[in-house]
């Protein structure tokens, strides 16, 4: 009895570890997919984020934006500036005229929103 209790414990011990070891190549994976932007994923995000901003606020400066939003294009973003692994990018709404300013990180994440281009 002493053995297979032995040999369970073992087994188990054995199992867990390689399952530990897939975690972390699974996160170094998922890291980089997203380590190589470009300019249309840059676009991308900041329509995607245009449009969930359109149905509620993100907790941005620029808050809820009106549904006219909704109809930006590519054509309406513009990358304005990339430094320091970020990019600044522009969104012009083309029946109201107005332009808001995204910071993106080169990961993908929105860091910021804002009126005025006071990205540094």
């Amino acid at each position: 009895m002493r053995y297979l209790i032995l040999i369970l414990v073992i087994c188990s011990a054995l199992v867990s570890s390689d399952s530990f070891a897939h975690v972390d190549r699974m996160k170094s994976m998922d890291h980089s997919r997203h380590s190589h932007m470009n300019d249309e994923k840059v676009k991308g995000i900041t329509i995607t984020t245009i449009q969930k901003l359109t149905f509620k606020d993100l907790g941005y400066e620029v808050g809820k934006l009106p549904s006219s939003w909704e109809s930006i294009s590519t054509a309406d973003v513009n990358i304005v500036s990339t430094h320091g692994g970020s990019y600044v990018v522009s969104a012009t709404n083309s029946q109201t005229k107005k332009t808001i300013f995204f910071k993106i990180e080169d990961d993908g994440e929105v860091v910021a929103i804002s009126e005025s281009n006071g990205f540094k």
